[in-house]
C-alpha cells in the first residue's frame, strides 16, 4: 500500500463524485463504481495507518510539534 497513491486517488474519486449532476445521480451505474473504488481505498488507507504504516507525505505535518 502507497498511502501517497491512495490519498490521491480517493481526492480523485471524491471530485469525480463532485462533478456528478443531480440529474446524473439517478443512474447509478455511475455512482456505484466510483463508491466501490472510493470504499475501497479509504479502507485500504484506513488498514495502513491503523498497523502503523506511515502517513501520506501531504499529511506529515500531523507529525510536527504545534508551537506554543
Amino acid at each position: 500500500m502507497d498511502p501517497n497513491t491512495a490519498l490521491t486517488r480517493i481526492r480523485e474519486l471524491i471530485k469525480q463524485y463532485d462533478g456528478i449532476g443531480i440529474w446524473d445521480a439517478h443512474d447509478h451505474k455511475h455512482l456505484i463504481p466510483l463508491l466501490i473504488e472510493l470504499t475501497d481505498h479509504v479502507v485500504g488507507l484506513d488498514q495502513w495507518l491503523s498497523h502503523g504504516g506511515f502517513l501520506p507525505g501531504e499529511w506529515e505535518w500531523a507529525r510536527q510539534p504545534r508551537k506554543a
